[in-house]
C-alpha cells in the first residue's frame, strides 16, 4: 500500500532535513518552531497528522531546542499543547518511519 499525501511527504522530508542539518543550539529554534507552525497546517486526506511522532522525535533528537521551546513559548498555546504531548520516542521512531516508507520517503536519521 502506498500513500498519496504529497503535502505530508514534504513535510516529513523538510523535518529530516533539520533534524540532520541544523544543531541543537538556541539559533536552530526559529526554524523549528517554523516547521512546527506550517507543519499543524498540512492537510491530509488518509491519515493523521503525526505531530505527536515528530514532536518526540524532536524532543529525543534536539533536546535543548525542544527544552527551551516548550519553556520560552509556554504562552503560545499552539507550540504549548504539542510540547507537553509524552510519546515514546521509539513508538514514535517506528511509526514515523513505517510512515515515511507508505510515503516513499527513503530513510535518512
Amino acid at each position: 500500500m502506498k500513500l498519496e499525501e504529497k503535502e505530508l511527504k514534504a513535510a516529513l522530508q523538510q523535518f529530516e532535513n533539520l533534524i540532520i542539518e541544523l544543531p541543537d543550539k538556541r539559533e536552530s529554534i526559529p526554524e523549528f518552531k517554523s516547521f512546527i507552525t506550517a507543519f499543524l497546517r498540512t492537510k491530509t486526506t488518509a491519515i493523521s497528522l503525526p505531530i505527536g511522532d515528530v514532536m518526540a522525535i524532536i524532543k529525543h533528537k534536539k533536546p535543548l531546542v525542544f527544552s527551551v521551546m516548550r519553556s520560552e513559548y509556554s504562552k503560545n498555546i499552539m507550540i504549548n499543547v504539542v510540547t507537553h504531548m509524552d510519546i515514546e520516542y521509539s513508538h514514535a521512531y517506528r511509526r514515523l518511519n513505517e510512515l515515511r516508507r507508505l510515503l516513499g520517503i527513503i530513510k535518512r536519521f
